[in-house]
């Protein structure tokens, strides 16, 4: 049996020296072994060699204490650009960016909607929708956020002659 308490201890004290903020993680049974994916960030963006030294200096943790106890597999990756919204920190992180969020409205029936999220509060998050319109919407009534990546629009356009 793995001790998940010991395990977020160590990704907690890996984040910690590498400077690097925990996202999220996820432990899956992946047939006789585990499927550990860890996901972290930066303020100034992750790079391939950050998540190299993040695995590098995890598995070594993991494997000295023994703490999944079992073959596993480790990944460490970034959110991405398109990434899920599973805690308020997550929503507070992604004000001012385009989302697409599907919830509980009033009628208690789903919606999705995307626009930008404007301010979060508490357990309300004000989003502008694509309408211009403001929704305050209950975090509690999210099925399913996630931040959408919007191409930026081309500053000229080629002129004909």
């Amino acid at each position: 049996m793995i001790d998940k308490n010991a395990l977020k201890k160590s990704i907690d004290r890996i984040c910690d020296e590498t400077g690097f903020q925990l996202y999220d993680w996820q432990l899956k049974r992946r047939g006789s072994a585990h499927n550990l994916v860890i996901y972290i960030t930066k303020p100034e963006g992750l790079s391939l060699y950050d998540c190299e030294v993040y695995s590098r200096m995890l598995g070594d943790e993991l494997d000295m204490h023994d703490v999944i106890g079992t073959r596993y597999y480790l990944e460490v990756s970034s959110p991405g650009l398109s990434r899920l919204l599973l805690t308020q920190e997550h929503y507070l992180g992604a004000v001012d960016e385009f989302v697409k969020i599907t919830f509980l409205n009033d009628e208690r029936n789903h919606e999705t909607i995307r626009g930008k999220i404007s301010n979060v509060n508490g357990q309300m998050l004000t989003l502008i929708s694509e309408d211009d319109e403001d929704r305050l919407i209950n975090i509690s009534d999210v099925q399913k956020a996630k931040t959408v990546f919007v191409w930026p629009n081309a500053s000229s356009k080629t002129k004909k002659v």
